[in-house]
């Protein structure tokens, strides 16, 4: 799952998946499209549902800080790695 955020030139994204291990991965991605560099952290997630319930409290804090949804136009394939 990928969620997009933007305000002006800065970005926001969020991305939940599991890894070939089985675990959960929140990867936080953000910058400013008129600068140079930007900052990225990873988190894992103790389950699906706490990935979620992460991605929630993400979403809430970027509308907060003045952050609209981005378009979403790809399409997410699901695999089955086990």
């Amino acid at each position: 799952m990928i969620l997009r955020w933007r305000k002006e030139q800065e970005y926001f994204i969020v991305r939940l998946y599991q890894d070939l291990f089985g675990d959960w991965i929140v990867t936080q991605c953000w910058g400013d499209g008129t600068h140079e560099g930007s900052s990225v952290t990873h988190t894992v997630a103790p389950s699906y549902q706490e990935g979620r319930t992460l991605l929630k409290q993400i979403s809430r804090e970027q509308k907060l800080r003045g952050f609209l949804p981005a378009k979403q136009d790809e399409i997410q394939l699901g695999f089955d790695f086990s």
